[in-house]
């Protein structure tokens, strides 16, 4: 009993903190971030319970000779490690901000504390500037250009820090006027390097970890025997609705070729009008209409349109959100949403090669370097006055030929700053295959048919025909290359990895999803229906208005290698947890004997690299914190309730040290409750508690 003491110490402590950390982001959200860091990270209690967790943990491993198995051992002394690093930072590590103005030369900064630090060298700021992404005004990175000691140079921009003398500097923000930069400053030189530290042996305990011979991972693959599956699928109705006047398809294919400005790049004109079309009728068409021809048919048939009835849940009507929905088709029936006209600006004003190119609506007001072309200005104010008199003269050939000199004004203008054919085809096709409505209809369906039918085989202890289990692969093969195309293409347009926002990671899960369900077939087929139902669920959350693939340029502190094996390493455990939740229901529904345990033994097989890719990412996000804005920890709701989701996680690998987690049923129910905290990692924190994550 003594050598048992320590170990209900160590879990009883994890189980304190655990709570405390929930509590900590309900009292953030009510109370703020001061009081949440007064009343739980900073209190003494809260260390207090973490130093009980680590060195009871290590004392039970040491009774229990766990020392024999060497990179379980490793693995659980790496988090001591991280926990000593984390300690050190905490007594030691400095942190605050350092405010230079152009020609300024100081070695003065501010603690968080709000007392005044003095560097061991100068620095002074020579210049700040703003990037911009090609032909549009997003910015693609800040970036400030200092001197140390008035001699060496160095740039300072986000993921690219300043590091000297034991000091690391970070792009924190700049004035408006661009007359100064503010720099972070972070003075740790013991505890980030204790801290990596633990995270390096965390990285190879866990992949040795896969390569002991008794681990608990090869315990269950051993003990593992297959089951089976069955295909189903349905098809989505094609919706028919009357609709007002639109433009024939000659004239709407020429609006189809144009370039306009939209959510801060350069996209096909087709892309606005399928998202303004969503906004409106909840639907990236209307009836058999295309997006274009509906809002070409907002722009010269206003009239017929403006009393089509909207999708305005009842609650909404007569709010400021059915006004918002208006104001859409007002804004291009006025013209003010069409920024189809670049102006590229002088030489001598932009000082850049290739020069700026502004985007303009014919009803702007121009600077005055436009209006002394006087050719084109008259071209940007007249030339949709022709277009709609030529539509209410019927005259077609007439309208097509006007519209496309928009177009070669376009390509005269902006030139080169413009997508190229390819990626502007790219764009129109992912748009015609982004929304996977037919897809996740199927995928739930089939999902539940087979979930239904593979309880009733377990129980009876039967298997499915091979040509069933094959049948699904060809299935699962088919959706997996479909959102391959949709991930590829948005990758394509956007110009990188496709690894943030909802819609994005929605698809990403229904895509892992199809991967695991066509590489595990033969040996887990079990996997299957549950692949399904996951990335039907997840592909339906693609597809809601309030998951719209606008596809627009990445915040500069994104643009960083590791944002996407973060999200990647994220996004597969969520997977994987997402399945063994389902395998979880299905372990509660068979009877209690042989059926239920080989579903335990599914879970565990899947539980392993599920905690630790969720582990590896969580860790790998703090090293991407710490090289953007010098924390590598600052107890962000997304951060806490993703360390919360590794501990009650954790709980499911420990059934030789937990009693009550070897009765199968337990495990099972367990399973289920444990996915309750990947959810609230990923939506509660986005819809309820918000923080610096909550984009994600």
């Amino acid at each position: 009993m003594k050598g048992k003491i320590p170990g209900i110490i160590s879990f009883v402590a994890m189980a304190a903190l655990v709570a405390m950390m929930v509590a900590a982001t309900v009292v953030e959200r009510l109370k703020g971030t001061d009081a949440a860091f007064s009343a739980v990270y900073h209190n003494p209690l809260f260390i207090a319970l973490w130093a009980a967790a680590a060195i009871c943990g290590l004392l039970y491993m040491y009774s229990k000779r766990v020392w024999k198995r060497f990179f379980t051992m490793t693995l659980h002394v790496a988090f001591v490690v991280m926990l000593l690093g984390a300690l050190v930072t905490h007594l030691w590590g400095e942190s605050g901000e350092m405010h230079l103005y152009t020609g300024e030369t100081s070695s003065s900064w501010t603690a968080d504390n709000g007392t005044s630090r003095q560097l061991p060298f100068t620095l002074t700021l020579d210049n700040f500037r703003i990037e911009y992404y090609p032909g549009s005004m997003a910015p693609s990175d800040y970036e400030s250009r200092v001197r140390v000691d008035s001699s060496q140079e160095a740039v300072i921009s986000m993921n690219n820090i300043l590091k000297h003398g034991g000091y690391r500097f970070y792009q924190a923000d700049f004035d408006k006027d661009m007359g100064g930069s503010v720099l972070a400053v972070s003075h740790d030189p013991w505890g980030v390097g204790i801290t990596y530290a633990g995270y390096l042996l965390l990285l190879i305990s866990m992949v040795g970890f896969f390569t002991q011979k008794d681990s608990g991972f090869k315990a269950s693959l051993k003990r593992l025997s297959s089951a089976a599956v069955l295909a189903f699928a349905l098809l989505l109705p094609a919706n028919a609705l009357a609709a007002p006047r639109s433009l024939p398809r000659k004239v709407v294919s020429e609006f189809d070729s144009l370039y306009i400005y939209y959510n801060d790049r350069v996209a096909p004109f087709e892309t606005m009008a399928r998202d303004y079309c969503m906004k409106v009728y909840g639907k990236p068409h209307y009836g058999k209409l295309s997006a274009t021809e509906v809002v070409t048919g907002w722009l010269f048939y206003y009239d017929d349109w403006k009393d089509v009835p909207m999708k305005v849940k009842k609650k909404d009507r007569g709010t400021v959100r059915e006004k918002e929905k208006k104001y859409l088709l007002e804004k291009v029936s006025s013209l003010e949403a069409l920024r189809l006209y670049p102006v590229a600006v002088p030489d001598s004003l932009s000082g850049e090669t290739p020069q700026k190119v502004l985007w303009y609506d014919s009803t702007a007001d121009f600077p005055p370097y436009v209006l002394e072309n006087y050719d084109h200005w008259v071209f940007v104010r007249k030339v949709m006055d022709m277009v709609n008199e030529s539509v209410r003269a019927q005259d077609w050939d007439g309208a097509a030929g006007i519209v496309s000199k928009i177009g070669a004004y376009q390509r005269k203008t902006a030139g080169a700053l413009l997508p190229s054919p390819a990626r502007l085809g790219a764009e129109r096709l992912y748009n015609r295959i982004s929304r996977p409505m037919i897809p996740f209809m199927a995928s739930i369906t089939l999902g539940i048919v087979m979930f239904i039918l593979m309880g009733i085989w377990i129980s009876r202890g039967k298997s499915s025909p091979r040509w069933l289990r094959c049948a699904l692969a060809v299935l699962s093969c088919i959706l997996a290359v479909y959102l391959t195309a949709v991930l590829a293409l948005r990758w394509y347009v956007s110009g990188h990895a496709p690894f943030a926002g909802s819609y994005s990671v929605m698809m990403i899960i229904a895509w892992l999803s199809a991967i695991v369900m066509t590489l595990t077939y033969r040996k887990f087929p079990l996997i299957q229906p549950l692949g399904f139902i996951l990335s039907g669920f997840t592909m339906l959350m693609a597809s809601m208005a309030s998951a719209n693939p606008q596809i627009t340029h990445l915040m500069p502190v994104l643009q960083s290698p590791l944002l996407s094996i973060h999200v990647l390493s994220m996004m597969i455990s969520y997977t994987l947890f997402g399945i063994v939740a389902l395998n979880g229901i299905m372990g509660v529904i068979v009877p209690k004997g042989g059926p239920a345990e080989k579903l335990r033994d599914v879970s565990l097989v899947v539980l392993y690299p599920a905690v630790f890719l969720i582990t590896f990412g969580t860790f790998l996000g703090a090293v991407w914190a710490n090289i953007s804005w010098g924390s590598y920890w600052g107890w962000d709701p997304k951060e806490t309730w993703a360390l919360v989701t590794i501990l009650v996680y954790a709980v499911t690998l420990h059934s030789g040290s937990l009693k009550f987690m070897r009765n199968v049923r337990v495990f099972h129910w367990y399973s289920i409750f444990a996915f309750v905290s990947v959810l609230f990692t990923y939506f509660g924190v986005n819809l309820i508690l918000g923080g610096m994550h909550s984009y994600m």
